[in-house]
């Protein structure tokens, strides 16, 4: 019994956790004697790209840290297809022998230095969501670099599925 029990507090603690590094809590402190660890937790600052070394392997080779969902502009939820569509589609305007001869430069790239590092980070991008373990790996680290992205996004799927189920049971 105390297993069972053990995984619904522990979660419940790290949101809880996760929701003070973030400040959404600190309503709830009212005592107007706050200790200096609480006021570093409640005033704590988003990490700087220096400080996020948990995503140093989804670098793109120009040295920005690529996030796959907006590079290709796909949902989180989205499948291999979906993936798939959208790498195409993007290679189609991206690819260097496509624009090789071309006047006109897709996206707002300047120059053709510009269109390669855009179709670097689709490539990566589309290498890290196809690979399931890549894929869970970056959710995993992006999820630690970006706690209050990642509560928000928790707490919207929760009430989303808990609005949907309502009158299904």
């Amino acid at each position: 019994n105390f297993e069972i029990m053990s995984r619904p507090i522990s979660a419940l603690c790290y949101l809880l956790l996760l929701s003070l590094r973030v400040g959404l809590v600190s309503a709830f402190v009212s005592s107007p004697r706050k200790n200096f660890a609480t006021k570093a937790i409640l005033h704590a600052r988003t990490p700087t790209e220096n400080e996020l070394y948990w995503l140093e392997e989804f670098k793109a080779p120009s040295g920005d840290i690529v996030n796959p969902y907006k590079v290709l502009r796909i949902p989180r939820e989205a499948n291999k297809k979906q993936i798939k569509v959208a790498y195409r589609s993007l290679s189609k305007k991206l690819h260097p022998d496509a624009t090789r001869f071309s006047k006109v430069l897709p996206r707002n790239c300047n120059d053709l230095d510009e269109v390669r590092d855009e179709w670097e980070r689709v490539k990566l991008s589309y290498e890290i969501l196809c690979d399931p373990r890549a894929r869970h790996r970056y959710n995993r680290h992006d999820a630690l670099a970006h706690p209050g992205e990642a509560v928000g996004r928790a707490t919207l799927n929760l009430f989303g599925k808990g609005l949907l189920g309502l009158g299904s049971g």
